[in-house]
């Protein structure tokens, strides 16, 4: 997985994600993309649009009830959890108004047995990201195309401080938290460079802690983490999110370039 930038909220620095021309070009199906929470939402936009789909955004089950009534989708996915409603709920409601009896449904939940949803796939919270887009592109259009990749994405928090001292040094030592799921190739090499670059700092100015989603996902609900692997530098804030394989050790050591110079 390629390891650019996510800046400005997710929006590159002319308010697009992509070349117009290069959307142009790989313009998709259609899909009803229903999630409550902003920054997974936001997330999977650009992961479907990157992999060429034309997504559409709803935070409700209502709102997503409503614009299917407006419009067919090729494909709906849906959190299960959602304000008011489940995603059961909004595909019973459009399966007996006869609005999505031509399209493919995909749920995304940490439930692990969600009581409405009948015999719609379903995808498990947390995922790889690269196994959700090609759960779409394969009901979608068959598995022919090889997947792009998404970004990695550093999230903004508000709420945490520089965690710098006068002199541009860390005042604390830099607190790294790698989820994973320790059964995906993808996480292994996540691991295996990480643990890479970590060994040429100092333990007195690199913490690195590894969560096993796959053992136990509750472990990644403080970061509010849904994909895997997903690399977390959590202090000195602000806090910062690598998305992805991180197969490229430059982005992971820029994130403690401001802690010290690497040991050999």
């Amino acid at each position: 997985m390629a390891d650019s930038s996510w800046t400005d909220g997710g929006t590159s620095a002319d308010g697009q994600w992509l070349n117009p021309g290069i959307r142009d070009e790989f313009a998709g199906a259609s899909v009803l993309l229903v999630e409550d929470d902003d920054d997974i939402r936001e997330l999977l936009m650009t992961l479907l649009e990157l992999d060429g789909f034309t997504p559409t955004a709803c935070s409700s089950a209502e709102a997503a009830l409503e614009e299917l009534r407006e419009q067919p989708f090729d494909l709906v996915l849906t959190d299960y959890m959602l304000p008011n409603r489940t995603g059961g709920w909004l595909l019973h409601q459009a399966s007996a108004e006869g609005l999505i009896d031509a399209t493919s449904v995909l749920v995304v939940t940490a439930h692990p047995r969600p009581p409405d949803v009948g015999a719609y796939e379903i995808v498990p919270k947390p995922f790889d990201p690269d196994h959700l887009v090609s759960r779409v592109r394969q009901r979608l259009e068959g598995p022919s195309r090889p997947p792009k990749r998404p970004p990695t994405a550093p999230l903004p928090d508000s709420s945490a401080g520089d965690g710098h001292g006068e002199d541009g040094g860390c005042r604390e030592p830099v607190e790294l938290i790698l989820y994973a799921s320790l059964h995906s190739p993808h996480s292994a090499e996540a691991i295996q460079n990480i643990q890479r670059v970590v060994a040429r700092f100092s333990s007195a100015r690199v913490n690195l802690t590894i969560h096993d989603l796959s053992a136990d996902p509750r472990k990644g609900r403080a970061d509010s983490v849904v994909v895997t692997p997903t690399l977390v530098r959590r202090s000195p804030g602000p806090r910062t999110f690598i998305l992805g394989h991180s197969t490229n050790p430059d982005s992971i050591a820029a994130l403690l370039a401001d802690c010290g110079d690497g040991q050999s």
